[in-house]
């Protein structure tokens, strides 16, 4: 399992191949990330194909290619991202709900430290739900205190004012950062440009450089 990450680039092809890491034995580790990318790039590329049976299952297929990304670079780290992974609500009058989740939670060594939201594209209505729901994991019993939250999306379709309001409302809630990256090289999302339509194919690639911000946050 790697404690901490030295991003170090040993190969290119269109992203990043190799980064070296340290296990808690402080012993280097070279992670192949090639395959990842390539699972990726594969999902990415079927699209359009299951757009064509209808839009509702290229939507939900583009969410998967995300949520599968986390999964795997998780696996390689070393981590263990569990969904459907549900945790008790704040307790008032003695009352409290086991309902609260976001699309990940990740653990090292049986503990919870990461919790991360993924989403194709981020817009206002998604980022006001998921800071919500951070906040109430935030104020959880189950949920330890220097755990981090983050959102994984591939593209931005929020307004500026908006992105940076929610991560300040967050912040003074919570007392913490909300990190929030971006992964695909087009951060702009255009709905005429849409992750289903091969000729815009280009647009979802890797960015290697927010990609590698995130493997560090993991670690």
């Amino acid at each position: 399992m790697c404690s901490h990450v030295s991003v170090n680039i040993v190969a290119h092809y269109s992203c990043m191949v190799c980064i070296s890491c340290y296990n808690d034995s402080n012993k280097i580790i070279m992670m192949n990330l090639q395959p990842i990318i390539e699972l990726y790039d594969k999902e990415v590329d079927v699209l359009p194909e299951i757009h064509s049976r209808g839009g509702g299952a290229a939507r939900n297929a583009s969410g998967l290619v995300y949520e599968n990304l986390i999964k795997r670079t998780c696996d390689e780290l070393g981590l263990n991202a569990k969904k459907n992974d549900y945790f008790r609500t704040k307790e008032i009058n003695g009352k409290s709900l086991r309902t609260l989740q976001v699309d990940w939670h990740v653990y090292k060594n049986n503990k919870l430290i990461r919790l991360v939201e993924s989403k194709t594209y981020l817009d206002r209505c998604y980022l006001e739900r998921a800071v919500t729901d951070f906040i109430k994991l935030s104020q959880s019993p189950d949920v330890p205190n220097d755990a981090e939250y983050s959102i994984f999306a591939g593209q931005d379709a929020c307004a500026s004012d908006a992105l940076e309001y929610y991560k300040e409302y967050f912040k003074h809630e919570t007392g913490k950062e909300l990190t929030i990256f971006f992964v695909n090289p087009t951060r702009k999302r255009s709905s005429k440009r849409p992750i289903y339509e091969k000729e815009f194919r280009g647009l979802f690639n890797i960015d290697e450089v927010v990609y590698n911000k995130f493997i560090e946050w993991l670690n």
